[in-house]
């Protein structure tokens, strides 16, 4: 944060801050919202997808979350959505579980949860492939959970000790970590219903991933923070946190992100680490630069868009976990961060970006071999969604690459879901 804006907010003070923002925000939802200023959704026909249906509910918002999730079962014949209400708190409001038919658009309410948060939703998702159980954080009234949910039955099967952040591919374990502290530390990413117990401890030793045996229900710390922050001197003395867990497909090992900072305002620290499931073999694969978001390639090679210490560059870096060696993507639409997926070939991801010139958010392919780009779609980005309730993109696609989908609000500012359609 530049010295004038620290200076304004020690002079307006919290409320005046929020107030200031609430204005600025307004002020461009305007500007960006007058008669024939701009197309809401721009597509673009060499792109190869067909235009996109809008999967949306009047006055609620509709989205999936995250894009590191499948979002359409293996059949793909539904999809898994999030409902809430337009003015949701998520520390007060429950969210809704649907299905949504992939042809007719119909959608089939399954359950509710108190554990959800703006950016990664409940972590719903199929269970190990089956498209008749799901997986979705919750809270039963004491702590954080995890529910198995039967749909033939509508159900739930199980009550899992933890709430999972990621799920081996063949169901049997699960990765946890502390979603109070996450959403204190990274508001929008935890969950807000209780306090963090572990506030004022900037590295616990009792905290950190834990490994969670799905079938036995039983749940032990493998990483503790403490542990992590010993091996990160800079990191001493700022509240240390996890993000971002990732298992890779062969479910053999898990990338994630080891990330500190102290106060609102500070520009985070971070480490991208990788370790086997149980813990063992931990090593930091990148200290260079900050982490951001990421993409397997395979079960060894993962892409991941880094920010630089200064928070002015980003960049994409494919990485060899095996090897340990990295190449940097310096192409020319590959500057600015973004949410990265890989096609079945290995060979192309789709990626967005944050919304630029006129609040549009950009969608594209991009080769990692080589600086061949196109053009998917633009998309208007309502600037009254804002901080942790800001509505990323997140694209996710098929295995087979015929579906695509992404969340945005350029329908009445209400999150939708926009279901792309392979040209055939």
């Amino acid at each position: 944060m530049s010295g004038i804006k620290k200076i304004l907010k020690r002079i307006l003070g919290k409320k005046g801050t929020a107030k200031l923002i609430e204005l600025k925000v307004r002020l461009k939802y305007i500007k960006t919202s007058l008669p024939g200023h701009l197309e809401r959704i721009r597509c673009y026909e060499e792109s190869g997808w067909k235009y996109p249906e809008v999967i949306s509910l009047p006055g609620r918002h509709v989205f999936f979350g995250y894009y590191d999730i499948q979002q359409i079962d293996s059949a793909k014949r539904k999809m898994l959505v999030t409902v809430i209400p337009y003015k949701a708190d998520s520390s007060k409001d429950k969210a809704e579980l649907y299905t949504v038919d992939i042809e007719d658009l119909k959608f089939s309410k399954l359950a509710e949860t108190a554990a959800w948060s703006w950016q990664q939703g409940a972590r719903l998702r199929w269970f190990a492939s089956d498209n008749e159980k799901i997986l979705y954080n919750d809270f039963d009234d004491r702590r954080y959970v995890c529910r198995m949910y039967d749909l033939k039955s509508r159900e739930v099967l199980k009550t899992i000790n933890r709430p999972l952040y990621d799920v081996t591919p063949d169901g049997r374990y699960g990765l946890s970590l502390n979603y109070a502290r996450l959403q204190r530390l990274r508001p929008g990413y935890g969950y807000s219903i209780l306090k963090d117990s572990t506030e004022g401890d900037a590295a616990p030793s009792d905290d950190g991933i834990f490994l969670t045996d799905i079938e036995k229900n039983e749940s032990r710390l493998i990483i503790s923070l403490k542990q992590l922050s010993q091996a990160a001197p800079e990191s001493a003395g700022r509240d240390n946190y996890i993000n971002h867990i990732s298992i890779a497909p062969d479910g053999k090992h898990f990338i994630f992100f080891h990330l500190w900072k102290s106060g609102k305002d500070e520009h985070w620290g971070g480490r991208l680490y990788c370790a086997a499931l149980g813990g063992s073999e931990l090593f930091c694969v990148d200290e260079e630069y900050i982490p951001s978001h990421y993409s397997w390639k395979n079960s060894e090679e993962l892409l991941v868009t880094t920010v630089s210490f200064d928070g002015m560059r980003s960049f994409y870096i494919m990485y060899n976990i095996r090897t340990g060696k990295r190449r940097i993507l310096n192409y020319e639409h590959l500057n600015r961060d973004g949410h990265p997926g890989f096609l079945a070939d290995g060979m192309h991801f789709a990626v967005d970006t944050y919304p630029l010139k006129g609040c549009m958010q950009h969608l594209f392919m991009q080769r990692t071999d080589k600086d061949e780009f196109r053009q998917i779609c633009d998309l208007y980005s309502d600037p009254r969604m804002y901080g942790e309730k800001r509505c990323d993109l997140h694209p996710r696609i098929t295995p087979d690459n015929s579906l695509m989908t992404v969340d945005s609000t350029c329908i009445s500012g209400r999150r939708s879901v926009l279901l792309f359609r392979k040209n055939d």
